[in-house]
């Protein structure tokens, strides 16, 4: 095996750990939504009452919070500005579901100090990417007959570039968790839970954002139910 080879071969399995990152992501918020995805929260909020509360503490209360049932919902749109919810949040009273609203209250804040950057669009150019990647790559290999090691390092590299940099744009994600969490402890409503419930509320609603790439994918729908 010679150093090409190897260093090709290094290329392609870090391509293969970057395409699975949103599927170990995806696998790891089911598992944390059958351990605690049935807690309902102490206080009886809604998520999207935790979210208006949230821009009320944050003196931002023209944010609207609406509830939407598009394919693509729970997500900030910085252009409106407003929170889009999906009927299961805007309704639930679930610690999951203020978890998941408190965060993208969280980007409203971020929105507020100038802090959100190009996020949304980021997002959506990652649910492409995750859509169109099986169909790229499979007409890549078949136009590149007798090229099979090069092309697949070749894609590998753009996977692996266009991995770290979700991974970068998720510390975005991390600090709205944060901040969305931050104004409900100072307004009591998480009161009553312990911290690994709390924690894993708030990890499942970052782990949404990681695993975009895979879970609102055509394919994920037909192989992964």
């Amino acid at each position: 095996m010679n150093l090409e080879f190897k260093i090709l071969l290094l290329f392609c399995l870090a391509g293969i750990f970057s395409l699975g990152l949103p599927w170990l992501a995806w696998r790891r918020l089911r598992r944390l939504e059958r351990k605690y995805g049935g807690i309902l929260l102490v206080r009886g909020v809604t998520g999207a009452q935790a979210a208006r509360i949230i821009l009320l503490r944050g003196e931002i209360p023209q944010v609207d919070v609406d509830e939407s049932a598009l394919a693509v919902t729970d997500f900030y749109s910085a252009h409106e500005p407003a929170i889009k919810l999906s009927p299961a949040v805007y309704e639930g009273k679930r610690l999951f579901d203020v978890a998941r609203a408190a965060r993208l209250a969280g980007h409203a804040l971020q929105h507020r100090d100038r802090q959100l950057g190009n996020l949304a669009a980021w997002d959506s150019f990652m649910i492409l990417w995750g859509n169109a990647w099986p169909i790229l790559l499979a007409l890549l290999l078949f136009a590149t007959k007798g090229r099979f090691m090069l092309v697949a390092a070749g894609f590998a590299i753009a996977a692996s570039l266009l991995a770290a940099t979700h991974l970068l744009k998720h510390k975005l994600v991390q600090d709205a968790a944060r901040r969305g969490r931050h104004e409900l402890e100072g307004a009591k409503l998480l009161d009553g839970h312990p911290e690994k419930e709390i924690a894993a509320a708030f990890l499942a609603s970052r782990l949404e954002h990681l695993s975009l790439p895979f879970s609102r994918t055509w394919w994920r729908l037909i192989f992964f139910r």
